[in-house]
């Protein structure tokens, strides 16, 4: 099982957005295996098994994002 957490982090203040420098904005992870197949699993029964076109790609990538981690099973 392979997993990598990447975090990404401001690098100048947005007072707007509420965000300060060097805050902690974003996450981005990588899983493989059998975890990655559960997990898209539990995603895309949250999401009712739908996405939109926008969720796509033109290289074959896609996203979606959840509003509750807890929707996922995941504490």
């Amino acid at each position: 099982m392979f997993f990598l957490l990447l975090v990404l982090t401001k690098s100048y203040t947005v007072r707007s957005f509420g965000i300060r420098r060097n805050e902690k904005i974003a996450c981005y992870v990588t899983i493989r295996g059998n975890k990655a197949m559960q997990l898209l699993e539990s995603g895309l029964q949250v999401k009712e098994y739908e996405l939109l076109k926008r969720n796509f790609s033109d290289t074959g990538c896609f996203g979606f994002g959840v509003h509750e981690h807890i929707d996922l099973g995941i504490k």
